[in-house]
């Protein structure tokens, strides 16, 4: 017979030979021999199965001898046991999944070589006891488990709760005692739980990483494997769900994930012993990308402080090493403040600003000669900023108002704190950590112009000082310096740019002292200027920036010239004379950065700011009004930029902006409607021919009896001529708007031989786009250079057609 005892928790090494692991697979091969005494020499591995053998039997010169041969342990052949014409069944013994039970499944393989016909085998399971048997607890099973078959048998036994051996018996007709093995049982292993706080992350490599964790992290002492699934959220009805092996970690870098689209993430787990008993799959973890992620997108720091932000491109069709960084969506920072870390990364090192709240930072490509931005940024808030807050009281000493510079209101929060001290002893006790007075509400204005604003406090306490800070409004541990102000000390002034080119400036005397004084004061745009001495509290100068946002101080002394000078008054901010609102906003056009697989489309508006004709008014923002196709109208307020991006989508969806100044917004606006759906047909034929190097002739003719469109827009791109040395750097992509009753159109430009341009001309009606036609190649010059006389009478009489119906000229 044969014996495997079954330890169910590990034990010591037993004298009957080595522990192995389960799951164990064996062959047990069974072949008559002549008997004999088989002594072990040295060098056998007598905890093997197989090192030893049965002592011979009298009454049986050949007897039948068994051997494992082990498949999963180092246990091999016995080399004097190699019977040609052996019976063997295959072994395996395991613990179920469920953990309850020790399965042994003996089987004689029906593509055995073996020709003999096995005999009959027994297998039996029975515990022996590790432990006294006064504690041995039989209550949960049989102690012992007999099975009989001849070609195939299974047999378990529960395992039970106190430790055990079951001892693995098989008797095999006419056969000597043969090995032992000992198995044990690892720890019990259940089904894992889910997997939990999945989260996502991108590293400054552009990698994205997702990560997990265990719900209990030391249920095992194993690391479990994972396996993770992810698809497209549009594809919920039919998922399609790819599938990534982890072992090793709770974390993988997931690839080939594209912008604009939403993906579902699930993670589940098995023990390595366990293959098949998986957890349940995790809660949905929802990933989308957008076409840019900034790392960090927020951080705090100080002005002194050099701050580092990594850029990175989802979208792969873009590259790093093009492109720009943009400093508070108007200056182009310097390239040797950036650089590209790899073709999706662009690395970044600015200084904060030290009279802002907070700075933005965009990363854009080059579109021609503005540049296309996401709608995404980082923000740098700034521990401290000194931001200048200038107040002025009103003659009737019952409100102040406030100005500052260079903060939009939209994104901070203006806080005043007032107590019945003098600014001295205010300044001091907030130094010390002591808060006195109370804290004051203020109404604020959008009434300045490029990003000046006001807030008014009323009433006022005279006498009292006020303590003056801004506050971000998402971050309000993000403050500026603050100002204390007595209001009798900031008599009114008021500075306002005529339409005239004047600018006028006025102000109140200080009471004290009562004689007369002379005054001086100082204003400046760009350069400061300084105005002579006089003896009137007004004073008007000419500029011819009625638009511009002039700074301005005085300071005053004796008449008679004895004494210094008083301070610098606090700086004071012009504000423009607007009689009207704007006539009509800017011209605008699109341009469209698609990806095929996602379901959205940056598009980007580059604006054409009208010129302002009569000075009666100034343009101080633009309002971009946005309309769904269920009607929903949002609005959103930007400066004079030259270019604006938002995500598209692809539902019907309509534009219109509109420029606003203190006394309203345009009337008259330029509207696009974005449509996907199929375009109606109105143009047949368009052309171009090359003038010379700075000049195209476009010529076109309309459909007889299609809709005549209500605008007509050409867009213009040329390829390797911006690489040219010495040249100006071109726009890539430029347009132009025209009436359509025009039948051509010269642009004047650089357009070079050697070249390829490709012009597109685009109708537009009032309820969206007509198809575009188009034309590539390399302008030739046809007009005046053709020696077909018939071809150059045509090309001159379009000339000079041109000149009599007053065609419009397009300088670039």
């Amino acid at each position: 017979y044969t014996v495997c005892a079954v330890l169910v928790e590990p034990v010591e090494e037993s004298p009957h030979g080595d522990l192995l692991d389960l799951p164990w697979q064996t062959e047990l091969c069974c072949a008559s021999r002549p008997a004999q005494l088989h002594h072990g020499g040295e060098g056998e591995d007598r905890g093997s199965a197989g090192s030893r053998a049965a002592p011979s039997d009298p009454g049986h010169p050949h007897t039948t001898q068994c051997i494992f041969r082990n498949f999963t342990s180092t246990l091999g052949p016995h080399p004097e046991t190699e019977p040609s014409r052996a019976t063997c069944w295959d072994i395996l013994c395991r613990v179920d999944e469920t953990w309850d039970n020790v399965v042994c499944d003996l089987n004689h393989p029906a593509a055995s070589s073996d020709t003999s016909t096995p005999g009959s085998v027994a297998l039996s399971l029975q515990h022996l006891a590790t432990l006294p048997d006064s504690e041995v607890n039989t209550t949960h099973g049989t102690d012992s488990m007999d099975c009989v078959g001849k070609d195939s048998i299974t047999c378990s036994i529960a395992l039970h709760v106190v430790s055990s051996i079951v001892v693995v018996t098989a008797n095999v007709s006419n056969t000597t005692a043969g090995p032992l093995v000992m198995l044990s049982v690892p720890p019990r292993l259940w089904k894992p739980s889910p997997p939990l706080n999945l989260t996502h992350t991108q590293t400054t490599e552009g990698e994205l990483v997702l990560s997990w964790s265990d719900p209990q992290p030391n249920a095992s002492p194993v690391q479990l494997s994972y396996e993770v699934r992810y698809n497209t959220f549009q594809s919920t009805s039919h998922p399609n769900w790819l599938h990534v092996e982890v072992s090793g970690g709770q974390w993988v870098s997931l690839t080939g994930l594209k912008p604009g689209l939403h993906y579902t993430v699930q993670i589940r787990s098995h023990h390595p012993a366990l293959p098949h008993l998986w957890s349940d799959w995790s809660q949905q973890h929802r990933i989308r990308l957008e076409n840019v992620t900034y790392l960090p997108e927020r951080v705090m720091a100080s002005f002194e402080d050099s701050v580092t932000v990594y850029c990175v491109f989802n979208d792969l069709r873009v590259n790093a090493s093009t492109t720009v960084w943009i400093l508070n969506s108007r200056d182009r920072l310097p390239k040797s403040q950036y650089t590209a870390v790899n073709d999706r990364v662009s690395k970044i090192t600015v200084r904060p600003s030290e009279q802002r709240l907070s700075d933005t930072l965009h990363c854009c490509q080059p579109l021609g000669e503005t540049y296309s931005c996401n709608y995404r940024y980082a923000t740098i808030y700034i521990k401290d900023p000194v931001i200048d807050i200038s107040c002025v009281t009103n003659g009737d000493l019952d409100s102040m108002t406030c100005r500052w510079n260079n903060l939009p209101i939209d994104g901070i929060n203006f806080m005043s704190r007032v107590a019945d001290l003098s600014c001295d002893v205010m300044e001091e006790a907030e130094r010390v950590g002591v808060s006195v007075g109370v804290v004051r509400q203020a109404k604020c204005e959008s009434s300045g112009y490029r990003g000046v604003k006001s807030c008014n406090l009323q009433p006022i306490r005279v006498t009292s000082c006020y303590k003056l800070w801004m506050e971000a409004k998402i971050d309000n541990s993000t403050r500026s310096h603050p100002v204390y102000i007595t209001p009798m000390d900031h008599g009114c002034m008021t500075a306002v740019s005529m339409p005239s080119g004047v600018l006028k400036l006025a102000w109140v005397p200080p009471e004290l002292p009562i004689y007369d004084m002379q005054y001086q004061v100082r204003y400046a745009l760009s350069t400061g200027r300084v105005l002579a001495l006089q003896t009137e509290s007004w004073a008007e100068v000419l500029e011819p920036d009625v638009c511009g946002v002039y700074n301005v101080q005085v300071r005053c002394m004796h008449i008679n010239g004895s004494g210094t000078w008083s301070d610098w008054s606090h700086l004071l901010y012009t504000t423009t004379h607007n009689s009207r609102a704007p006539d009509q906003g800017p011209d605008f056009w699109r341009v469209f950065q698609e990806d095929p697989e996602s379901t959205q489309t940056n598009v980007t508006l580059l604006f054409e700011h009208s010129p302002i004709v009569e000075p009666t008014y100034c343009v101080e923002e633009l309002v971009v009004q946005h309309q769904d196709s269920g009607g929903t109208v949002t609005e959103e307020r930007i400066d004079l930029v030259s270019s604006y991006s938002f995500e598209w989508r692809g539902e019907v969806h309509s534009v219109t902006v509109k420029a606003q100044n203190s006394q309203g917004s345009s009337t008259r606006n330029t509207h696009m409607t974005l449509d996907r759906h199929p375009k109606r047909q109105c143009v047949r034929s368009f052309s171009a021919s090359r003038v010379n190097s700075s000049c195209v002739v476009l010529l076109w003719s309309l459909h007889p009896n299609s809709s005549v469109p209500w605008s007509l827009v050409v867009e213009w791109s040329g390829q390797n001529h911006q690489d040219r040395p010495g040249q100006t750097p071109e726009s890539r992509e430029r347009w132009t708007r025209f009436p359509p009753t025009d039948k051509l159109l010269y642009l004047y430009g650089h357009f070079y031989d050697t070249d390829e341009y490709e012009f597109i001309l685009y109708p537009v009606f009032e309820d969206g786009e007509g198809e575009p036609v188009y034309t590539k190649g390399k302008p030739s010059l046809k007009i005046g250079t053709d020696n077909t006389p018939g071809q150059k009478y045509v090309s001159m009489a379009a000339f000079t057609l041109a000149i009599r119906i007053g065609l419009p000229v397009k300088k670039i």
